[in-house]
């Protein structure tokens, strides 16, 4: 009895040392992290400009938002356009460069860093890089089209000075950085046992049918984490539209994001754009879940049928 008593308070002492040597970290998840989250959904129901104390309005926030604000509107719709496009077509182009990347040719393993580099770019770089590279009239991109154009008689493309072509653009520049999900694509494309694929060959099976039949369907839970992790990321697009359109032309990148930002940061609205994260937050939340529902198409290597 006395040595379980003293093992016990040994175990304690350990806690107690663990808790402290955790404590700059859990009081900056409380002070930096949980607090401000309670507080944004408390200035969420007032008037707040963060000059003069906040007043209780309750939903009237949200009531303008939903009601009378077209521009909330508009930046929503700019955002699921966004998403609706930007998210599948991430999908696509890192997979096929998983499935070039995969294989075996003599100093592959530069190609696939060569790939993954612009990952370690900043945005605010890469955004810079690509605002020289669409420029409309001395941009890079333009200047290897002139050809094309003058071939088919066309005008240069406007890029992200054409409404028509800015979200696309924006799209277009983000694909850049697709190597990052190109690493999680190409590490579960690798652990894809090699005899199945060798059963395959046995009976006449091509690289296609490998790929379609044996491939995609075990790279199903990679897809299907990237999928959920663009989704969150896309609702969140801001920094390369503050770069690169400042919002335009005629609002055409204005995204949610961004309509949140100049909500706090230049119209002074605390209230109003704690309601808009909060609005953020919840449609994030719901197209998660609806879209966790998926997971029923995932199938993972080694689960019983």
């Amino acid at each position: 009895m006395v040595k379980t008593s003293s093992v016990t308070k040994l175990k304690k002492q350990e806690n107690y040392i663990g808790y402290l040597f955790a404590s700059p970290w859990l009081i900056g998840l409380i002070v930096l992290g949980i607090f401000p989250i309670f507080m944004s959904l408390y200035f969420s129901f007032t008037n707040y400009n963060m000059i003069s104390a906040p007043t209780w309005v309750g939903f009237t926030n949200y009531r303008i938002l939903f009601t009378n604000d077209d521009l909330f509107w508009k930046s929503l719709g700019n955002t699921v356009y966004h998403v609706m496009i930007a998210v599948p077509l991430g999908i696509i182009v890192g997979i096929a460069l998983a499935l070039l990347l995969n294989s075996k040719v003599k100093g592959m393993s530069i190609y696939r860093t060569m790939f993954y580099l612009p990952n370690v770019v900043s945005v605010v770089a890469m955004t810079l890089l690509w605002l020289w590279l669409f420029q409309p009239n001395f941009g890079l991109i333009n200047q290897l089209l002139s050809p094309f154009y003058k071939l088919f008689n066309l005008e240069p493309l406007g890029w992200y000075l054409d409404q028509n072509m800015s979200k696309m653009t924006l799209i277009l520049m983000g694909l850049w950085t697709a190597g990052g999900s190109m690493v999680i694509y190409l590490a579960q494309m690798q652990d894809i046992p090699v005899t199945l694929y060798e059963s395959a060959e046995i009976d006449g099976a091509g690289w296609f049918k490998k790929t379609i039949h044996i491939t995609l369907p075990l790279m199903t839970p990679s897809i299907f984490f990237n999928f959920i992790m663009g989704l969150i990321g896309s609702f969140q697009v801001f920094t390369i539209a503050y770069i690169m359109t400042n919002g335009g032309p005629s609002r055409s990148t204005y995204y949610y994001a961004y309509y949140l930002f100049d909500k706090m940061m230049n119209d002074n609205a605390m209230g109003m754009a704690s309601a808009m994260a909060w609005i953020l937050l919840v449609m994030v939340l719901i197209v998660t879940i609806v879209a966790l529902r998926l997971n029923k198409f995932v199938f993972y290597l080694g689960e019983e049928t």
